[in-house]
């Protein structure tokens, strides 16, 4: 067993991969995130997001390490195997509980953990991103098997999080995947906070979703009254972070050529923080996609097998509703393990 670790001030974060049986008994090939009650009592404000859930700090996360596959309708993490495709976002969420307690599609919050955790260590995440090669380094490739997607476990280092073989794969390219916990609603940004979505209800009419309160000192409203909020638009041909009413309009552009309206000067610390504009945005090729004219616009991220001039795991899809399905979508579930004693158990199954 290979144990790896970064620390976050007072809180260690180890992972490691393992093998863990949802209760259909099939296998899954997960990434294990967690923090050793041995390590000292860190302070929460130290903790990552993805460890607090409905108000607890939870000891262990547990992610696919694969764009999952379909075995009876229930999706699960294995190697040489071709992804799920053609599922909602509602379908998704369904189909990732049937895994049973604890099983979830992969939150938002979770992706963004990933993403934070590449760049704390330096890592720049690699994927197919032009048709089973990375399209910014052309000698990196997966093994094809339609002739624009790439089996799950077959992928070069460079291609998973944390560049070893214990990360986790995919989260640039090949497919976009669904994540729970942020939306659009009429372009206004909605999230559940901290890792929430990943326990608690997240249907569309639910009580849990937060607008961003830029008059509040802790830059929530869970009454969703407050009129000072964050939008994100397509005005003058060019998507638009704004505090202002908008108009409504969709269309993409890459991260490099955001713009900024209203009253806004720069990008509020809680944007960076959803994942919703990279803190480098300025230097990102990776695109941001948004349509504002709809009711509720879900996301998508890490960009698919054809996103050439524009793909990267930090790649945002903000332009679709919960119905929609397509082949470039496939989906991730992940796995909250409450205790210590959990996090043991599953430690049974690293290799």
């Amino acid at each position: 067993m290979a144990l790896k670790m970064v620390k976050y001030g007072t809180c260690t974060v180890w992972r490691t991969r393992t093998i863990i049986k949802d209760k259909n008994g099939i296998p899954d090939f997960m990434t294990l995130f967690f923090m050793d009650p041995r390590d000292g009592k860190p302070d929460e404000k130290d903790v990552p997001d993805m460890f607090k859930v409905n108000g607890k700090i939870v000891q262990g996360v547990a992610i696919s390490q694969f764009h999952n596959t379909e075995i009876k309708g229930v999706p699960h993490s294995l190697p040489y195997n071709m992804p799920i495709e053609n599922k909602t976002f509602t379908q998704a969420e369904e189909m990732c509980k049937k895994k049973g307690p604890g099983w979830h599609l992969l939150t938002n919050t979770e992706f963004v953990y990933l993403l934070n955790e590449a760049e704390k260590m330096g890592k720049t995440i690699h994927g197919n991103t032009n048709y089973g090669k990375c399209a910014d380094a052309p000698e990196e490739r997966g093994a094809l098997y339609d002739g624009y997607c790439t089996l799950t476990g077959c992928d070069p280092l460079t291609w998973s999080h944390d560049g070893t073989e214990e990360g986790v794969f995919g989260l640039c390219g090949n497919y976009w995947e669904p994540v729970t916990g942020l939306r659009l609603r009429k372009g206004r940004i909605e999230y559940i906070k901290d890792n929430d979505a990943a326990a608690v209800d997240t249907s569309e009419e639910s009580k849990n979703w937060l607008a961003i309160c830029t008059k509040n000192s802790n830059a929530e409203h869970a009454d969703m009254s407050c009129l000072d909020t964050l939008y994100l638009d397509v005005q003058m041909g060019s998507v638009t972070l704004t505090d202002k009413q908008i108009a409504g309009n969709w269309g993409g552009d890459h991260y490099r050529d955001l713009k900024l309206a209203g009253t806004l000067e720069e990008v509020p610390e809680i944007i960076h923080k959803l994942g919703i504009v990279p803190k480098n945005y300025k230097e990102e090729k990776a695109g941001i996609w948004v349509d504002s004219t709809l009711e509720e616009a879900v996301p998508l991220r890490g960009s698919s097998f054809y996103d050439s001039s524009s793909g990267g795991a930090a790649a945002l899809n903000l332009g679709g509703p919960r119905t929609d399905s397509s082949y470039y979508r496939s989906l991730r579930s992940a796995l909250i393990l409450e205790d210590w004693e959990l996090v043991t158990e599953t430690l049974k199954g690293a290799w």
